[in-house]
């Protein structure tokens, strides 16, 4: 079992150890994600936009995901910057992916169901955390560079 050390510290390659970090991780992205959907939807764009409100959090979201995830999950940030951007479009593909699960599930439960878009999309982004979370360690930082 890996130690409190370990888990907050230094590289790993443990996949236990990177899963809880991805949800430290994954708890400041769903913060900011809900921060930035809430003002979006409630005084900026009205719930008539959900969709686009949905997008633009989860896109500005990704982008806190992608340096924490380099930096602190997977240990993963190589020093030619070209290497960097690739790896920074194939993050964002499969996070784009993800967010299309996202708003598909966000905007179905509420409009479908009648759910509240704050609890729709906090379903969306559970489904989601563990859908982005293996295809990033699988296709983007474990994957031969």
């Amino acid at each position: 079992m890996a130690t409190l050390k370990t888990i907050l510290f230094g590289k790993t390659e443990d996949t236990k150890v990177q899963i809880v970090r991805n949800a430290v991780v994954e708890g400041v992205r769903y913060a900011t994600n809900m921060l930035i959907l809430w003002t979006l939807t409630e005084y900026v764009l009205g719930k008539d936009y959900l969709g686009v409100s949905t997008a633009i959090a989860s896109l500005l979201a990704g982008l806190v995901n992608y340096v924490l995830s380099s930096l602190w999950v997977f240990h993963k940030v190589e020093e030619k910057a070209k290497k960097n951007l690739l790896q920074f479009a194939l993050f964002t593909a499969i996070g784009a992916v993800g967010l299309g699960i996202n708003v598909g599930i966000t905007t179905f439960l509420t409009r479908h169901i009648g759910i509240n878009y704050l609890i729709s999309n906090t379903i969306a982004q559970i489904v989601v955390f563990f859908f982005n979370f293996f295809m990033r360690k699988h296709l983007v930082f474990e994957r031969e560079q």
